[in-house]
């Protein structure tokens, strides 16, 4: 299926039908109930597993991330554990930033209950810790290397990006509802701060367009639900920059749009992406794949994604997900896509739902 993945980033039809998955969710399910096999935890033990379930390896988190951030010795970083609450702390001369988590084994999830920027006060001391950040490439030295490894298998390592401003603001700093109200209640900080965010990428994007590689992805974790009325201001002009500087290098572009469609996805066509990934329909989402295609209204642009991954689990059945998967084949069978679980297949999903939908796409 390589072959036919790098034919789709070409922006031609593909010999055959390209089905990937993420299932690192799932095997986290396997490592909770004590039936993972040690071998997933290697990168050669996980590519065998996608061999196994007939799907395209793509997504791979431990290497992941192609930039990290780095702070200045005023800067302290603390980390702490007490059962399944987590809490990191974040010391500035300014002040303090604290974030708590806690990890849920029936869903083998960590969930935020309080993030690091709720207040004016937090907002003034994110900006002064992020006058004291710098960003610095990562995973890229060997990621050559890596790709021959993954073409092996009939799969590519992906690259990610920093999230872009918004989106790390409302996933990494302060969540939807805090978010919400500091954008709107101080819109002068907040330019200061998304404006700062983007110029840190710079040695990132400079380190992807020295390596040239065919693909990147803005793991950006978009829903129309909560960004679409921020999108145009916020983040639009970003994405075209990165995507302008990144084309004109070789390098597509895809971006993770994994809740809510409909305000977002002809949004993202007009600034160029070449691939909206990880496309969540109905029953799960708020389109069909029908509709999907018709809001794209571009067939040029890779539609990624088309399976909800809550199908893998019941009360669906096999009858239900093949039917689905065949309407989902018919609504884009015209165009360039990729056949692609929606997130992820969760913990408690059949696994070998894979395997079938490999053996009838194939």
């Amino acid at each position: 299926m390589l072959a036919s993945f790098l034919q789709l980033l070409d922006g031609r039809q593909p010999q055959q039908i390209v089905w990937t998955a993420d299932i690192t969710y799932w095997i986290s399910g396997r490592q909770e109930d004590g039936t993972a096999k040690p071998e997933w935890d290697t990168e050669e033990g996980y590519l065998k597993l996608h061999d196994e379930l007939g799907i395209l390896p793509y997504y791979y988190y431990k290497k992941f991330w192609a930039g990290e951030p780095c702070y200045d010795d005023s800067v302290e970083l603390i980390d702490e554990q007490d059962g399944h609450v987590q809490t990191r702390r974040i010391r500035t001369p300014r002040g303090e930033l604290t974030e708590r988590s806690v990890y849920s084994p029936e869903s083998c999830s960590w969930g935020i209950t309080k993030h690091f920027v709720k207040t004016e006060e937090d907002l003034d001391v994110l900006l002064d810790l992020v006058r004291r950040r710098r960003w610095t490439p990562s995973h890229l030295d060997d990621w050559p290397k890596r790709r021959d490894l993954w073409a092996a298998h009939g799969g590519y390592p992906c690259i990610g990006l920093p999230r872009s401003p918004l989106s790390a603001f409302f996933v990494e700093w302060a969540g939807v509802e805090s978010a919400t109200f500091l954008i709107v209640d101080y819109p002068e900080r907040i330019e200061e701060l998304f404006g700062m965010m983007e110029e840190q990428e710079t040695p990132v994007l400079d380190a992807i367009c020295r390596l040239a590689p065919p693909l990147v992805h803005f793991p950006d974790n978009l829903t129309s639900e909560s960004l679409t009325s921020f999108y145009d201001r916020h983040m639009a002009a970003g994405h075209r920059r990165r995507i302008e500087r990144l084309r004109a290098s070789g390098v597509r572009c895809a971006v993770h749009l994994d809740g809510t469609v409909k305000g977002l996805l002809p949004k993202l066509v007009r600034s160029g992406f070449d691939a909206i990934e990880a496309l969540t329909p109905k029953p799960a989402g708020d389109l069909s794949c029908a509709q999907m295609r018709d809001l794209a209204d571009n067939d040029r642009v890779i539609l990624w994604g088309g399976v909800p991954g809550v199908m893998f689990a019941p009360p669906y059945t096999w009858p239900q997900m093949k039917a689905h998967v065949e309407q989902t084949l018919e609504a884009w069978r015209d165009r360039l896509f990729v056949l692609g679980v929606a997130d992820q297949v969760p913990p408690d999903g059949d696994i070998n739902f894979c395997r079938r939908i490999a053996e009838l796409v194939r």
